[in-house]
């Protein structure tokens, strides 16, 4: 499953010959309740999965550390973190919800 994941995320971000790549890492982070949570960074842009659905996200204005939103406004996921630590949340534009928190590579 892991290398399916990065196989359809890297076909969705092909790029053509000769054209700069930006780096692509593919991070599996443990997080709390024995969760995990799969992400392929690819520039300044993040792909999660999610309730079966790939989700790709953009890096946003964050006060310190790392955010992530979905290019899709119609999702209201929010990957954010400091240092290499990760969490995944809901956000509505009032409030956070955790999804997976203190997710850890």
């Amino acid at each position: 499953m892991k290398s399916l994941f990065s196989s359809i995320v890297l076909l969705c971000f092909e790029r053509p010959r000769g054209a700069m790549a930006d780096e692509v890492t593919h991070t599996q982070y443990a997080c709390d309740d024995s969760k995990t949570l799969d992400v392929v960074y690819i520039g300044d842009y993040a792909v999660i999965q999610q309730m079966d659905e790939l989700i790709p996200m953009k890096r946003a204005v964050s006060g310190s550390g790392m955010r992530y939103v979905p290019l899709n406004k119609d999702y209201i996921y929010e990957l954010w973190g400091k240092g290499s630590n990760m969490n995944l949340s809901t956000y509505d534009g009032k409030k956070n919800e955790d999804i997976l928190s203190n997710c850890k590579p």
